[in-house]
């Protein structure tokens, strides 16, 4: 136990306020204890933890109504955003049965398709941006040919939080007869609740008829502990492209790549949403989205170029020197972002943040920049 306090006292903690570079919070308290209350779940044999199960199927019905899932909708909490992206691209490429296979992403698209499209010998093939880091869906429907399996588009860009055009993605994607999956790790459990705020938030998930599968994850603004990612399908149809049996277990297949899954994140997930309810992650959202719009203020006001207004609880901006100020900043214990391709300074306002924070951090980058 010295140990594990030694080693813990060596970590960050959120509640410090000098994190601004995390997809992550603090995780709600109900969601805690729901966790350590399954330790020893594993949804890899769901006929030994019939609760957990429940828990599990709960959770995503609570995601997939969110999103506006038919009734036909199915999904898994999985580990994160990574595998959520690999099962929709496995899913894709199993279907589409074609020799060669290639995928259609944003220029912005997470890190993790490249490792996903290594694993799975697809092409990547990245489209162009537009000025307000979207994927320009004339691109992408140049790129398209008969080798292409499925498009993928951002709800919430990991770079600036950028939406990209799903609607015009969705149209595309139907007259090519290719599936739709939306990468909404971050933004799935954001932008609803904007459009409750009366933001405005364009239609991003399967009110689009081309959208076959969603990434959102409860581990990031759902507020549930690590690991607990979300995967959806529009239906069954492509689950059956990724069955694999398993003939010694009590149930005989699974549609998840990770076999041992943790009941303790479903339930922790559950946990989450209902205790926080859609006025709870309301104010959460809320609250976020003000210390976003004030850290924007004060950037400006210190005459910083922001690249683009944030559309989520994500600011970019840029200096002389973008990449040194990082590494400045580090040193006085601030953890921020720099994007090598956009060369720019990124900024993620969580929960943990607050105007306190920004009014501290804001004094020791207007030193250094």
């Amino acid at each position: 136990m010295a140990k594990l306090r030694q080693a813990k006292a060596k970590d960050l903690r959120y509640k410090d306020g000098k994190i601004l570079c995390s997809m992550c919070t603090i995780p709600n308290p109900t969601a805690r204890r729901a966790r350590e209350l399954f330790l020893e779940s594993n949804l890899g044999d769901p006929g030994l933890f019939r609760g957990s199960v429940e828990l599990e199927k709960e959770a995503v019905v609570s995601l997939i109504e969110l999103l506006h899932g038919p009734a036909t909708a199915e999904g898994f909490i999985v580990s994160g955003g990574t595998e959520a992206n690999l099962l929709a691209l496995y899913a894709a490429r199993n279907a589409a049965k074609v020799a060669e296979p290639e995928v259609v992403v944003p220029e912005s698209a997470h890190f993790s398709f490249e490792k996903i499209c290594d694993i799975l010998k697809l092409k990547l093939v990245k489209a162009d941006l537009d000025g307000e880091y979207r994927v320009d869906p004339e691109d992408v429907e140049a790129q398209i040919n008969s080798h292409t399996v499925a498009i993928v588009g951002n709800a919430g860009s990991a770079e600036v939080g950028a939406v990209d055009p799903l609607g015009a993605l969705s149209t595309i994607a139907e007259n090519h007869g290719l599936p739709l999956h939306v990468d909404a790790a971050f933004g799935g459990l954001v932008l609803p609740f904007l459009r409750e705020l009366s933001y405005a938030v364009e239609e991003f998930d399967f009110c689009l008829d081309g959208v076959q599968s969603i990434t959102v994850d409860p581990h990031k603004m759902g507020l549930a502990p690590v690991p607990a990612g979300g995967v959806l399908f529009r239906d069954s149809k492509s689950l059956r492209c990724i069955r694999t049996d398993t003939p010694y277990l009590t149930e005989p297949f699974q549609c998840t790549f990770i076999g041992t899954r943790p009941g303790a994140s479903a339930a922790a997930a559950w946990a989450a949403f209902e205790s926080m309810g859609r006025e709870g992650f309301k104010r959460t959202v809320k609250h976020c989205m003000d210390v976003t719009s004030f850290l924007q203020a004060q950037l400006e006001e210190a005459n910083l170029e922001v690249l683009v207004k944030p559309a989520m609880n994500i600011v970019a901006f840029r200096t002389a020197n973008s990449k040194q100020l990082v590494s400045d900043l580090r040193q006085r214990g601030w953890y921020v972002s720099y994007i090598p391709r956009l060369d720019c300074v990124r900024v993620v306002l969580m929960p943990h943040s607050t105007k306190l924070h920004i009014n501290d951090f804001m004094r020791d980058l207007r030193e250094l920049a």
